[in-house]
């Protein structure tokens, strides 16, 4: 268990400080479906509620490390027996879930140009930071109209590459799979990772803003696995309670 149970919140960049208590829950994955988290603040002052209700982004941290971002979604305040409780939902690329595009692409452009011309066309501001594994060009051309998300991962379907949204813009998992980018040692796992599905494992881990979309190499008792990140969770607590996230992996070596 750690010693210290820290979150630090931010609105739009600035710090949230008035409250003692709060707990963090959800989970992200591979895939532009916006999934939220819910973070929730006992006793917190007016001031920072005013704060969270003008938010547009919020960002919740342990250590430096991001547990959780995205695009807030809905605050709400009610009384409990302890106080007032404040419950905050956001959600990684609610943005580019809602925005709505329509555009004609054509023929002779690449995957790769053809998201970013999709992103362009959302307003969002969001970039493609990378595009690895194969870029194939379109013979044909090319009409999206609806969810800028979904446009995407039609997209990229056309490659066999899906994607994910960080804080810093939208990353590309290929078909052909990626490197080992991270290791993970013993002290970082609660438990011994468990085997689920076949080719996944499931991890129980310290409190850390693992990366989805990242290929791991976990080192256990009989050797060592590797996978790539498909989702993330977190329940972290700073009081009392659960204070651990976890991760499915799909086992590639």
């Amino acid at each position: 268990m750690e010693l210290l149970r820290k979150l630090t919140v931010f609105a739009d960049g600035r710090p949230v400080t008035g409250f003692r208590h709060a707990r963090l829950t959800g989970r992200d994955a591979v895939g532009l479906y916006p999934m939220p988290f819910t973070l929730r603040l006992w006793n917190l002052a007016e001031s920072d509620c005013h704060l969270l209700q003008a938010a547009r982004t919020l960002s919740v941290r342990h250590e430096g490390s991001v547990l959780a971002s995205g695009d807030a979604a809905d605050v709400r305040r009610m009384t409990v027996p302890e106080g007032t409780l404040t419950e905050v939902v956001f959600a990684t690329g609610l943005r580019l879930w809602e925005a709505p595009v329509s555009l004609s692409v054509e023929a002779g452009v690449s995957v790769s140009e053809t998201v970013r011309r999709i992103l362009e066309a959302s307003g969002t501001g969001i970039t493609l930071l990378s595009f690895p594994g194969e870029d194939p060009l379109r013979i044909r051309g090319q009409a999206f109209s609806g969810r800028a998300a979904e446009c995407i991962g039609e997209a990229l379907s056309a490659a066999g590459a899906r994607g994910y949204l960080t804080e810093a813009g939208l990353c590309v998992v290929p078909a052909s799979g990626l490197p080992v980018s991270m290791e993970l040692s013993p002290a970082d796992l609660l438990e011994d990772p468990v085997s689920v599905c076949g080719n996944r494992m499931l991890l129980r881990t310290r409190i850390m803003g693992w990366p989805l979309g990242k290929v791991i190499s976990v080192k256990r008792k009989d050797g060592s696995a590797g996978g790539l990140v498909l989702e993330r969770s977190v329940d972290a607590d700073n009081l009392e309670g659960k204070w651990e996230s976890e991760m499915l992996a799909e086992k590639v070596v």
